[in-house]
């Protein structure tokens, strides 16, 4: 199958829904759960064997309210892929920020709380014990910096140890209704630049030697008309970029610390 979007209920969606040997697929108010349990099932669609979600959000063009239970949604997702007794995060935001359609990652770092360097003060300062140890980066493209996003990511991976890598990725789509009004959410990892053709290195539990989750916003499709290889992002991409970094930086927060309200955490990052 030609792979030309990066998410996986489109690649199933691309196939006629029909029944796929060694893919699983469940529908539940909003959320679409894609399981590829098989290598003939990864080959069916395109996608590495693991679980994608996608979750449907208002579109972020007109939407700005995210204290309306969308976090609760996106914190439900997150925190059933992570791994088992995770006790620190490592959040990676991938994408060149110069380039609007690509910066959705170095955004999301913005509304990511760290917590790594002072968490004995958040303990205090909260009067609890359960504060996550949280670490981000946004690691920049090739071309800016001459180092492969993955080995950043697996250079700080090995200096501070984290139990999970979140990687943070704008993501491509097959269909304009999908750009900001998806978010999904990977335990397979990511490989950067996978959906408009352009390969990296792959970023991954295997590659890292931790678990690896990726999320992202699909803010490019592909334009037929133009030919194959070209991709377009809509006028209000300014908008779906702002409003999905702080939905998932600040569903990344919720996710992880579970003892301080949504109204504290952006308090401290927005």
């Amino acid at each position: 199958m030609a792979n030309r979007s990066d998410l996986a209920v489109e690649s199933y969606e691309e196939g006629g829904k029909t029944r796929l040997r060694g893919v699983v697929v469940k529908e539940d108010d909003g959320v679409t759960t894609v399981d590829v349990i098989s290598n003939e099932g990864a080959a069916a669609i395109g996608k590495p064997v693991g679980r994608y979600i996608t979750l449907e959000v208002n579109s972020f063009v007109y939407d700005t309210d995210i204290f309306d239970g969308r976090l609760d949604d996106f914190a439900d997702i997150l925190r059933a892929l992570l791994p088992e007794n995770v006790n620190s995060v490592l959040v990676a935001g991938l994408g060149n920020v110069n380039i609007t359609a690509d910066a959705l990652g170095v955004r999301t770092g913005e509304y990511i709380l760290p917590t790594r360097h002072i968490i004995n003060d958040l303990k205090k300062a909260f009067g609890t014990d359960n504060i996550m140890s949280v670490a981000s980066v946004a690691t920049g493209v090739l071309g800016d910096t001459g180092i492969e996003t993955a080995e950043i990511i697996k250079g700080v991976a090995a200096q501070i140890q984290p139990s999970c890598v979140i990687a943070v990725d704008a993501l491509a789509a097959g269909s304009a209704d999908r750009l900001g009004t998806t978010v999904q959410f990977a335990n397979t990892g990511i490989t950067p630049g996978s959906g408009v053709g352009n390969h990296r290195h792959e970023i991954s539990g295997k590659t890292l030697g931790v678990p690896v989750i990726s999320v992202g916003i699909p803010t490019v499709v592909l334009d037929s008309r133009r030919g194959e290889n070209a991709y377009v992002t809509p006028r209000e991409i300014d908008r779906i970029i702002q409003q999905g970094a702080k939905l998932i930086g600040m569903g990344i927060n919720v996710t992880l610390q579970q003892n301080l309200t949504a109204q504290d955490i952006y308090a401290l990052v927005g």
